[in-house]
């Protein structure tokens, strides 16, 4: 059975480290750096539609906060943005349901804070994900350069 590369990546195990995130570094503490984001892409709502963007490894070790997700830290064009772009596709659940999932498990670990996490996925979605057809995956390094499709 081949192993993905970005499930290699989680035993990447490094003594310090930071994240150069739209020209400022955030400290990384603990024992893993993120190697690279990937940008999750679903068509479970009978279109193209973001699933979400992980910092790889996940989890980033111990460098994720507990900050909790809450639309009163999004700009208006963000939120707008993600009810277009980022919908939930499982019935029962709430779009808030689900980017307060996508935040606590995988925007907590990305060094930025929720509007800029939430803004720069549909930023790069909206360059990157015609290049998908299908559920993929998009692959860009640390400074959010795009690298392919892994």
């Amino acid at each position: 059975m081949m192993v993905p590369a970005f499930l290699l990546l989680l035993l990447v195990a490094v003594a310090s480290a930071s994240v150069d995130i739209s020209n400022s570094t955030v400290p990384m503490k603990g024992a893993c750096q993120v190697t690279q984001y990937v940008l999750a892409l679903q068509f479970m709502c009978g279109f193209e539609s973001i699933h979400g963007l992980w910092p790889d490894p996940y989890p980033a070790c111990d460098t994720c906060t507990s900050e909790v997700f809450s639309t009163s830290k999004l700009s208006s064009s963000t939120l707008t943005d993600m009810k277009k772009y980022w919908p939930t596709c499982q019935a029962g659940n709430t779009n808030e349901d689900f980017w307060s999932h996508e935040w606590s498990k995988h925007g907590t670990c990305s060094g930025m804070t929720q509007d800029a996490f939430f803004s720069k996925t549909i930023s790069l979605y909206k360059t990157y994900g015609a290049k998908c057809t299908k559920d993929c995956h998009l692959c860009f390094d640390t400074s959010l350069s795009y690298k392919g499709v892994c």
